[in-house]
């Protein structure tokens, strides 16, 4: 098998593992957080403000996230990213206000660096006559994930309209061990092989301070400007469908007492779309 295809397949089956934990918990955060409340009123969470926290940082990260990718290398910045993504999810088997927000923080810097890390070793991999190809292997593999989370809620939030503490350690406990299995399989990806078979793990080191300038020399070209455009509104989007959509459906006492298992049903819904679209 194709050394390149092989790492492109295993990166996908990483990001895959990894973003059923964290996309699934993200569809039902709002809601699982309010059960909490109800359960111990000195926790004020709010799941809204967490998702919020991790998105701000995740956009400043993005400036500084490409000088850690050039200095650590894309699978070491991967594998970083993945455990920050593991913390977050450990932290609601504790629940206190501080750590929420504090371990959304560090999620939020995490994206940033798997991001960027995934770009640069998917195009490591890749040349012009297989980029199209490996970017649908990724992306295929990667939109898995909302549909596999949200199927696993929806059967464990089956008949239940308080979320009580041991449905919730169950939640939590899958999510990060499947969150865990992803972060594993980013030790076993290879180095990045070039289209002659070389091994390109870096490229050239640049100081902080120049990967700065150079993403902002990009930000401010003409097809990036006009790119932000559709970029803003795919964000309204992504926050309206991530946590907006899915928190309202829970919420919704019209639609009965299954309200909380009807959040997995609309991930599920919402993924085979991502799957089919």
């Amino acid at each position: 098998m194709d050394k390149r295809l092989l790492n492109v397949s295993l990166l996908g089956l990483a990001f895959m593992f990894v973003f059923t934990a964290f996309q699934t918990m993200g569809n039902i955060e709002k809601t699982i957080l309010k059960s909490i409340q109800n359960d111990y009123p000195s926790f004020t969470g709010d799941g809204y403000t967490s998702l919020s926290i991790i998105y701000v940082m995740f956009a400043l990260c993005n400036w500084i996230s490409p000088s850690i990718v050039s200095f650590a290398g894309s699978r070491i910045a991967m594998f970083i990213g993945s455990c920050c993504y593991t913390m977050f999810l450990v932290s609601f088997l504790w629940p206190t206000t501080f750590l929420l927000y504090f371990m959304s923080a560090i999620i939020g810097f995490g994206a940033s660096v798997i991001w960027t890390g995934q770009g640069t070793y998917l195009t490591l991999n890749s040349d012009s006559s297989t980029m199209s190809r490996n970017s649908g292997i990724f992306w295929a593999l990667l939109q898995m994930s909302m549909f596999l989370g949200n199927t696993f809620v929806f059967f464990a939030l089956r008949d239940k309209n308080h979320l009580d503490e041991s449905t919730r350690t169950l939640v939590f406990t899958v999510l990060i061990a499947v969150c865990f299995l992803g972060t594993l399989l980013f030790l076993l990806l290879r180095s990045p092989v070039s289209s002659e078979g070389t091994e390109n793990e870096r490229g050239e080191t640049l100081s902080p301070i120049q990967e700065i300038k150079n993403s902002l020399s990009l930000f401010l070209t003409e097809d990036m400007c006009l790119l932000n455009m559709s970029f803003f509104f795919t964000g309204l989007h992504l926050s309206f469908y991530s946590g907006v959509y899915s928190s309202s459906i829970g919420f919704t006492t019209a639609m009965g007492t299954n309200s909380k298992q009807l959040v997995g049903l609309s991930g599920i819904l919402i993924g085979v779309g991502e799957i089919l679209g």
